[in-house]
């Protein structure tokens, strides 16, 4: 949805269980353009980087340490912090339909399957920043609209009558960059 994002208007924090391979991307992504991207080991460094610097996206895994990566996916989205509406690009080591879901069901943006290379990652942030989607912020989701355009072709009720709190994707970007 958004053509205009360029590498060097992101500011990534990389959330990754493996620390050294998340240390290996940071020269990788600065080389490609991005303004800022900062590597942390756990949850807990998380959340002191996110309070002293805003990010307008975040790489995390299933098995970051600490609270682990699913519950720091539904962290970020249930804050009010400008990362709550952030693209958050979700890795998987084991990719089964269970935790395919659980992670969509968190929040995440993107999934991608673990261990990444720099060219992964490269592709993976920029489907992310290009296919933003409102976000929708009610009691039981937030996250990512995963609704689909309107079908043409459906005859039934329309239960999405009465919607929840959205945040356009023009309100990300005004946010976000």
């Amino acid at each position: 949805m958004v053509q205009d994002v360029k590498f060097e208007q992101l500011s990534i924090l990389l959330a990754l269980s493996n620390q050294q391979a998340a240390e290996a991307y940071v020269p990788i992504l600065r080389s490609c353009g991005v303004s800022r991207v900062v590597s942390v080991a756990s949850n807990t460094d998380a959340l002191t980087k996110l309070q002293e610097n805003s990010f307008n996206m975040i790489v995390t895994d299933d098995r970051l340490p600490d609270l682990g990566g699913y519950d720091f996916c539904r962290f970020l989205r249930l804050t009010n912090i400008m990362a709550s509406v952030a693209p958050i690009v979700f890795g998987l080591h084991t990719p089964d339909q269970k935790s395919v879901i659980k992670a969509r069901d968190m929040g995440a943006s993107k999934i991608v399957v673990m261990p990444l290379t720099g060219k992964n990652l490269q592709t993976s942030i920029i489907q992310a920043a290009h296919d933003l989607r409102p976000i929708v912020q009610c009691s039981a989701y937030n996250g990512p609209d995963r609704r689909r355009k309107a079908n043409p072709g459906f005859k039934g009720p329309d239960r999405r009558v009465e919607t929840p709190h959205i945040v356009s994707v023009a309100q990300q970007v005004k946010a976000l960059f």
